[in-house]
């Protein structure tokens, strides 16, 4: 068989022509406190992310001097989203009282609301964060569930007062047990 550009064409249009990755949605949730997910409002603010990836890695094995590799755990790189930050800096907030609920307050003093990773229930403050490939007609495609989340890096927002027509937007970075498709 030869290569031809009308086969890849004809090829790529058969699966519904080339996924677009500006065509997508991020929802991010809370599993304790409601208040610090974001609601559908505030997630098209998340101006970047990512379909996440996971590594298997190898255990070597000698024998006879010669290594024999397996199949040794999965895992996985942290999620980074980029948030683009309204006047109000609603979603920040949010991240940063997620992150204070977990940690403590920002001197590091803890109470009762502030630094416990787990609630008297035993519930940890680990949310949920979902990435759906919107199809080019609109609807819902594949859809990643990324589990056990929780922020582990609030990024700086750059000030500049030579960037007067530009909106700030800072990273954060979320850390997961696992993930899961569709």
């Amino acid at each position: 068989m030869s290569f031809t550009v009308s086969n890849f064409k004809a090829n790529l249009a058969s699966h519904g022509g080339g996924a677009r990755p500006n065509l997508f949605k991020v929802k991010i949730d809370n599993s304790v406190n409601g208040a610090l997910s974001l609601n559908s409002t505030e997630t098209i603010l998340v101006k970047a992310a990512s379909i996440p990836g996971s590594t298997i890695a190898s255990v070597p094995v000698n024998y006879i001097g010669r290594p024999i590799k397996y199949t040794g755990g999965r895992t996985y790189e942290n999620w980074s989203t980029t948030i683009i930050n309204d006047e109000n800096f609603t979603i920040r907030d949010k991240i940063m009282q997620w992150m204070r609920v977990m940690t403590g307050t920002m001197d590091g003093e803890r109470n009762s609301e502030f630094g416990s990773y787990a609630t008297a229930s035993g519930t940890y403050f680990e949310g949920k964060g979902t990435v759906t490939q919107i199809n080019k007609d609109g609807g819902d495609g594949e859809s990643y569930s990324i589990n056990n989340l929780w922020p582990t890096n609030l990024a700086a927002i750059g000030l500049d007062w030579s960037q007067p027509d530009q909106i700030e937007e800072y990273a954060v970075e979320w850390c997961f047990d696992t993930w899961t498709h569709n």
